[in-house]
């Protein structure tokens, strides 16, 4: 079950997106259930009291609550759910990054670009299950990829830093890089020791990226010319053409 969150101020927009999305659901044999918000304020009330969404259609502009406070405050509480922007003005895109949108999409919205919005959304989502497979000890273990932080590579060892424990496995990290291409989660090789997971940069500087747990790490003199142009590209999939 696909389970999604709808929110605008305008009661026939959010009418006419919940209308469109249970056509679709039911054109692609998807199980979709809606609830609909008419505040920001609300959705994230109801976020942080414990209810879960796997897409997130959000209007920036609400009178009460905008919809980028209201994202971040969804985001202390939930790092995955997949927040698209529906929005009458381009100007806030660059503004949104910071809650790190999943797509936008342009009012007034016409069904194929829904369609072709929520058949990508309903693809990321199947790849949260995911999961970053190794021996160590003689037991296998399995780590979900959407949990993970970074790779660490010290001496022998790789460190695996999740949002709450680090685990470790004796390898290279070069062989982790190549395993990890046929996930549809993006790493970035930011150094020789460090393969960095994007969904949890915060953010970029010249010579260093933040993590969302506020880490530092460094980028190497070498890959810093790379690293920026694929940071840039990937935060160039948040649009959606017209």
């Amino acid at each position: 079950m696909i389970n999604v969150a709808i929110c605008d101020d305008d009661i026939a927009t959010t009418g006419k997106i919940e209308e469109m999305l249970c056509r679709i659901a039911k054109k692609c044999f998807i199980p979709a259930e809606t609830e609909v918000f008419w505040d920001g304020k609300d959705l994230a009330d109801a976020v942080e009291g414990g209810s879960r969404y796997d897409i997130i259609f959000l209007d920036i502009e609400m009178e009460r609550e905008d919809g980028i406070t209201a994202a971040q405050k969804i985001r202390k509480v939930d790092k995955n759910t997949l927040i698209i922007y529906v929005t009458s003005h381009e100007s806030y895109m660059q503004e949104s990054f910071i809650v790190r949108p999943f797509r936008f999409l342009l009012k007034p919205i016409n069904e194929m670009q829904m369609e072709a919005c929520f058949g990508v959304a309903c693809e990321e989502i199947s790849s949260f299950d995911s999961y970053f497979r190794y021996s160590y000890q003689r037991i296998n273990h399995k780590v979900p990829i959407r949990d993970i932080l970074y790779f660490e590579s010290k001496r022998r060892k790789v460190y695996i830093v999740t949002e709450k424990e680090v685990l470790e496995l004796y390898g290279k990290l070069n062989d982790i890089e190549k395993s990890l291409k046929a996930s549809k989660t993006a790493f970035l090789r930011v150094h020789q020791s460090f393969l960095v997971n994007y969904k949890h940069v915060d953010g970029l500087a010249y010579d260093f990226i933040i993590m969302d747990n506020g880490k530092r790490v460094s980028i190497s003199e070498d890959r810093r010319r790379q690293i920026s142009e694929q940071y840039c590209a990937m935060e160039d999939t948040f649009y959606v053409d017209r």
